[in-house]
């Protein structure tokens, strides 16, 4: 039995039959199109005869048999690696999902993005030795013409207790958290020691910069830079959401990158927050038993943010691209 049969049975999913349709419904909708052009805009509209309309016409029909051969086998790659990634996470014990774009996933891209615009896909679970849940997420920023849809692989590492949230926004690429509608002010930027901060933008809530300092030690900032440096992450309560370019991870040489730095992060993260206890939070019934890190005040689980103007300004600019250089034309032409 084939990969890709056996991923269908296992999911109940005709993944060839669907695509497929997809496929030949793409394909009827170009030579449709294609009709018009070849029969009716360059014999009329162009008024093209004899050997210059077959030539035209020849062109129009092998333009549209190679964008639909280049769409079947994208869908077909697609398929192949969507069905690759289910045999990995099987052969090692993970949960796999092709699509759970209807769960709340949390972090900022939950927070700023509306469901519509965001999906969450080909999602696995590991349970151990190294607890984690990863998945691609797609979301869109802004509207109409000036929206930018952005690609990130998301993890999510549990914490042995909660934490201040502390978002990491790398300055070496322009990350998920950097590509975001609102990013944190800056006068929540926190400045580390060494070379730190040219390489990560800290940001934590107001009164909460010492707490900062006693979970982000000079060890830890060592294992960022050197496994994490284009990497964006957030703490939010007791989780440590990671942010990266999209990963391959039925690639072998990728997956074993991808699971050191989960593995890393989880090891060193969770050693910290162990130790860790809200001063400010909120004391407990005095029979409850409290253990360090168990709660949090409402000052440490927010993080005051700014609007980022340039997916605004774009938004507004694009629509007049098209005027401006009609005018260009009309000018010029």
């Amino acid at each position: 039995m084939s990969l890709i049969r056996s991923y269908e049975r296992a999911q109940s999913t005709p993944m060839r039959h669907r695509t497929g349709t997809i496929v030949v419904t793409a394909a009827v909708s170009y030579l449709a199109v294609a009709a018009i052009v070849m029969f009716y805009l360059l014999p009329v509209g162009f008024a093209l005869g004899g050997a210059e309309l077959l030539l035209a016409q020849v062109v129009v029909a092998a333009i549209g048999a190679v964008v639909v051969a280049y769409a079947a086998a994208t869908v077909r790659r697609g398929i192949r690696r969507r069905a690759a990634l289910w045999a990995l996470a099987t052969d090692l014990g993970w949960e796999y999902a092709a699509d759970v774009s209807d769960r709340v996933w949390g972090g900022s891209i939950d927070e700023q993005i509306p469901r519509s615009a965001r999906t969450t896909l080909d999602y696995v679970a590991a349970p151990e030795p190294t607890p984690f849940d990863s998945a691609q997420r797609v979301f869109s920023v802004g509207d109409g013409e000036g929206a930018s849809l952005h690609t990130t692989r998301m993890v999510r590492i549990p914490l042995s207790a909660e934490a201040p949230r502390i978002t990491l926004r790398s300055r070496r690429v322009a990350g998920a958290l950097s590509a975001l509608p609102r990013v944190p002010r800056g006068r929540n930027e926190l400045t580390l020691e060494g070379s730190f901060s040219d390489v990560f933008e800290v940001s934590v809530p107001d009164g909460y910069e010492v707490d900062a300092l006693y979970l982000l030690t000079p060890d830890l900032m060592a294992i960022l830079l050197d496994h994490a440096s284009d990497c964006d992450l957030e703490i939010i309560d007791g989780t440590l959401h990671l942010y990266l370019s999209p990963v391959d991870l039925t690639d072998p040489a990728q997956l074993s990158s991808f699971l050191a730095v989960v593995g890393v992060l989880h090891e060193r993260f969770a050693r910290r927050t162990t130790l860790y206890r809200d001063e400010a939070a909120p004391p407990l019934d005095a029979e409850a038993h409290r253990r360090a890190g168990d709660t949090l005040s409402a000052a440490a689980r927010t993080l005051d943010t700014r609007t980022r103007f340039g997916p605004i300004l774009a938004a507004v600019l694009a629509p007049l691209v098209p005027l401006g250089l009609g005018l260009v034309w009309m000018q010029f032409g």
